[in-house]
C-alpha cells in the first residue's frame, strides 16, 4: 500500500486539499485537486487545525468533481444498481459489460484513503482533549465513507491504517463492520456528552457542509447509519444485526425522520461545486437513464420519473432508459433520457425516508423498531420519499395493488427488450399486503427504497446484492470470460492494480479474507441471502 500511505504522509505534513492522481474517461491523466479554497471565515478561530479537514472528508464520500465521481461511482455502482447506463462505448469492452478495466477500479479506494481515512487520522492525532467532539464527527464520516469502500471491495485496510509498515494487512469485512458499530458508539457518546455540557454551541458550523455544525443532527445521522449497517449484515450475522438495529431505534437522540433531516453536501460558507452527475450527463453525454428505472416507474405510473429524468429524443414525449450491459456502438443511444440533475443540485448522502424503510424491514424480521408496524413504516417511507423529491404523491398510489413493472422496449435493438411475463420484470405492486409472504413484502419495501434513494447507486447496488430486489435486467453482453455470472450479476470490484503491485502481501491477506478469487463474481461476507 505504498502509494496510498505516501499520499497520507504528504497530507499529514500540511496539505489539506485533495492530492490524488486519478484516471478518468475524459481526462485520464488529470490531477484531481479540490477547486474549493477555505474562506477567510473558515480560516479564523481556534478550530481551523481540525475543521479544515471536515469538508475534505465530506466532499470525498461523493466527489463533486465530475471526472473523479465518474470512476468513483458513476460507471460502476450507478450502473450496476439499474439506475443509469452509459450511451458511450468508451472504445470497447468495459466495466458496464463486465470487462473489468484496471484503470477504472481504483478511484473509490484512492479517494477514501487519501481523504477520508487521512482526515480522520489527522483530526484524531491532533485534537486536544476538549475537542473530541470534532473527532466524533470525523468518526461518523469515516464510517459513512468507508462502509461504501468495504461494500465495493470487501476486505480492505482499516484497523492498521496509519502504520508505517511497507505492507499493510487487510481486515475482514466482518471485523470492519464490528469496528463500525464500536466507532459509532464512541461518536454518539462523545457528542451526547458535549451537547449536554455545551447547549447551543456549534463550533463545527464554519466547516460543516452537511448539517451546519448541528451536533443533534449528526446524532440522528449516526443512528440511521447504524440501522443501515445493521440491516446490511442481516443474513451474515442476524444476532448482531438485530442487536444493533434495536440499539439505533431505542437511542433517545432519534434518527432521520423528516425532509429537513436528510444529509446533503450543501454549498455553504463559500464552498461551491457543480453537481458531478449534471456535468457527466449534460456536458459529457456519458450517463443516461437505466432501463429498470423506466420499467418500474412507468409500471407504477410514478410521477417521480420526470423529476429524475429528462424526456428522451429517441421516443419523443416519453422517458426512455438504456438497458445495462448491451452492445453500445455508434451514437444510437445518444437521444435517450438524461439525468435531470441541475448544476446546483446538492449531492445526496442519505435521505430520511431510508430510515422508515429500514424500520419496516426490521419489523418484518421481528425486531423492535419502536412500536410501529411494518406497513405503517413502509407507507410513511413512501410518503416521505415523495416529499423529499418535491413531487406530489398521486391519490391512490399506496392502494395500487395491481400495477407492477412495465415491459421494456428498446427502440434501437429489439434484442434488448424485456417482454411482458419475463422473470426479469419486478413483479410486485405498491400496496401493502399483510397476507403476502416475507419475500413479497421485502421486495415491496426494497423496491420503494430503491426509488427513494436515487441517485445513490452505491447504496442501491449494495441492497440489490443483499436482497435481490428490485428484480433487475441482467446484462446482455457479458465480457467477464466466465468470472462474473450474468445472473444475479456483479458482486464487487477487484482490488486496485496499484495495490496488487505495491502491497502484494496485504492484498494476499485480503484475498484470503475474501474467501474467493479477486474478481467481480466473488460475494462479500454479508452477501449471504440464500434466495439470491
Amino acid at each position: 500500500m505504498k502509494t496510498i500511505f505516501k499520499k497520507s504522509r504528504l497530507l499529514l505534513i500540511g496539505t489539506i486539499g485533495l492530492l490524488i492522481t486519478s484516471a478518468c474517461t475524459k481526462q485520464f491523466n488529470a490531477m484531481n485537486t479540490n477547486p474549493n479554497q477555505l474562506t477567510t471565515a473558515q480560516a479564523a478561530g481556534d478550530f481551523q487545525y481540525l475543521g479544515g479537514l471536515i469538508p475534505v472528508m465530506q466532499e470525498n464520500i461523493f466527489s463533486p468533481i465530475d471526472y473523479v465521481y465518474q470512476l468513483q461511482q458513476n460507471l460502476n455502482a450507478d450502473v450496476y444498481s439499474g439506475y443509469m447506463m452509459s450511451a458511450d462505448a468508451f472504445g470497447g469492452p468495459n466495466n458496464t459489460n463486465y470487462f473489468m478495466k484496471t484503470t477504472w477500479n481504483a478511484q473509490a479506494f484512492d479517494l477514501a484513503y487519501a481523504n477520508i481515512m487521512h482526515g480522520w487520522l489527522s483530526i484524531k492525532g491532533t485534537a486536544r482533549p476538549q475537542d473530541q467532539h470534532f473527532v466524533a464527527v470525523a468518526l461518523i464520516l469515516k464510517v459513512e465513507g468507508m462502509h461504501r469502500i468495504t461494500d465495493i471491495y470487501g476486505p480492505v485496510p482499516y484497523s492498521k491504517y496509519g502504520s508505517t509498515a511497507l505492507s499493510i494487512g487487510y481486515d475482514s469485512q466482518q471485523a470492519i463492520y464490528t469496528r463500525f458499530f464500536s466507532e459509532l458508539d464512541t461518536a454518539v457518546n462523545v457528542l451526547s456528552t458535549y451537547i449536554k455540557a455545551n447547549p447551543g454551541l456549534e463550533p463545527l458550523a464554519p466547516f460543516d457542509m452537511v448539517y451546519g455544525g448541528d451536533y443533534k443532527q449528526w446524532l440522528k445521522f449516526a443512528n440511521s447509519l447504524r440501522l443501515r449497517l445493521a440491516m446490511r449484515i442481516a443474513y451474515a450475522d442476524p444476532a448482531t444485526a438485530k442487536l444493533q438495529a434495536e440499539k439505533a431505534a431505542a437511542d433517545p437522540n432519534g434518527m432521520l425522520s423528516t425532509v429537513a433531516d436528510g444529509a446533503y453536501l450543501n454549498m455553504v460558507n463559500g464552498l461551491t461545486y457543480q453537481n458531478p452527475i449534471w456535468n457527466i450527463t449534460n456536458a459529457y453525454g456519458d450517463i443516461s437513464m437505466g432501463a429498470p428505472m423506466e420499467s418500474i416507474l412507468e409500471g407504477y405510473n410514478d410521477p417521480r420519473i420526470s423529476n429524475y429524468f429528462t424526456v428522451s429524443k429517441a421516443v419523443p414525449g416519453a422517458e426512455k432508459g438504456i438497458r445495462n450491459g448491451i452492445d453500445i456502438s455508434g451514437a444510437q443511444y445518444g437521444g435517450f433520457s438524461l439525468i435531470n440533475d441541475q448544476s446546483t443540485t446538492p449531492i445526496q448522502i442519505m435521505v430520511a425516508s431510508e430510515t422508515d424503510f429500514l424500520k419496516a424491514e426490521g419489523v418484518l424480521r421481528g425486531w423492535n423498531m419502536g412500536g410501529g408496524s411494518a406497513q405503517s413504516y413502509y407507507e410513511a417511507g413512501v410518503m416521505l420519499a415523495f416529499q423529499e423529491k418535491g413531487v406530489a404523491m398521486p391519490s391512490g398510489y399506496l392502494a395500487n395493488a395491481t400495477s407492477t413493472a412495465a415491459p421494456y422496449v428498446d427502440p434501437t435493438n429489439a434484442t434488448n427488450s424485456v417482454a411482458a411475463g419475463s422473470p426479469y420484470l419486478n413483479n410486485i405492486a405498491v400496496a401493502w399486503n399483510p397476507t403476502a409472504t416475507f419475500e413479497q413484502n421485502l421486495q415491496r419495501i426494497i423496491t420503494q427504497k430503491w426509488i427513494a434513494e436515487f441517485p445513490d447507486g452505491e447504496e442501491a447496488w449494495a441492497e440489490y446484492r443483499r436482497t435481490g430486489y428490485p428484480v433487475l435486467f441482467p446484462v446482455v453482453v457479458n465480457n467477464s470470460g466466465g468470472l462474473i455470472p450474468t445472473t444475479p450479476g456483479i458482486r464487487r470490484l477487484p482490488f486496485p492494480a496499484d495495490e496488487v503491485s505495491n502491497n502484494p502481501t496485504g492484498v494476499a491477506s485480503g484475498i484470503q479474507e475474501l474467501g474467493g478469487p479477486d474478481n467481480g463474481g466473488t460475494k462479500l461476507w454479508w452477501d449471504k441471502n440464500p434466495n439470491h
